[in-house]
């Protein structure tokens, strides 16, 4: 007669051991196989700057809420399309140039991309619950994908290669926006579609092609303005516009 084989659990194995070292010391357990209830309990991890590449086996610990993994060397993000449990997901710093995993990652509520090599935002057009995004430092011209996130209030979009800016105009719970340019970077000239942003109380512009600053005017809320360094305002912006704002407060 045949005997019965037990088999034992499985073990969870991650090929970059910088990766693995980060999991293990969050867990507690320096030594010995990881095997999936190891993992069970692990809803936060900081990985911040342990010169990690490669994120295979991190599907696994599918009970992660926060995720940080900034200042690493991360090409392939596709491991991290089945963590749906995702609310806050910090890659910033890294080389990053295909966010499609991110699609499925409906839950998340704050993500931070900023210093990558990001250029398509449409895997972000389905993140509807997200209220903060920082996309700094990337390559984005075309930010259409965001009009969709209307539940969005913070927003950091400085230094990309941003030209248009309407897309903006339907997201009109934003309280922070900052835009800011540079001679290779954000050259925004029409800001029309900020008229419709009245809960702003933060608003970065600087180092742009402005010169029409009327659309400011409606936002009643605004505190803080960064506008004047690097742009040719009008006549009329400069002589009756800033004075308006500053009689509001605006500072």
């Amino acid at each position: 007669l045949g005997g019965v084989v037990s088999c034992g659990p499985t073990t969870v194995t991650f090929s970059d051991p910088n990766l693995e070292t980060a999991i293990r010391e969050t867990i507690n357990k320096l030594e010995d196989p990881i095997y999936p209830a190891d993992l069970e309990g692990l809803t936060s991890l900081n990985a911040h700057e342990r010169n990690i590449t490669d994120l295979t086996g991190l599907d696994k610990c599918s009970n992660l809420t926060e995720l940080v993994l900034g200042g690493n060397q991360i090409i392939d993000i596709s491991p991290l399309s089945s963590l749906t449990n995702l609310t806050n997901l910090h890659i910033t710093a890294n080389q990053i140039k295909d966010i499609t995993p991110l699609a499925s990652l409906t839950n998340l509520t704050h993500l931070g991309l900023d210093g990558n090599q990001i250029s398509d935002l449409s895997p972000l057009a389905s993140l509807s619950g997200l209220t903060a995004l920082e996309l700094i430092f990337n390559q984005i011209d075309d930010i259409s994908p965001l009009a969709s996130l209307t539940n969005l209030r913070t927003l950091y979009l400085n230094f990309n290669r941003i030209t248009d800016i309407s897309p903006l105009g339907s997201l009109t719970n934003l309280t922070n926006l900052e835009l800011m340019g540079s001679p290779d970077g954000n050259q925004i000239t029409d800001i029309s579609a900020l008229g419709s942003l009245t809960s702003l109380t933060v608003l970065r512009l600087w180092n742009n092609q402005i010169s029409d600053i009327s659309p400011l005017i409606s936002l009643t809320n605004l505190r803080r303005l960064w506008i004047l360094e690097g742009n040719s305002l009008s006549t009329e912006s400069v002589n009756v516009y800033i004075p308006q704002l500053e009689e509001r407060g605006v500072g």
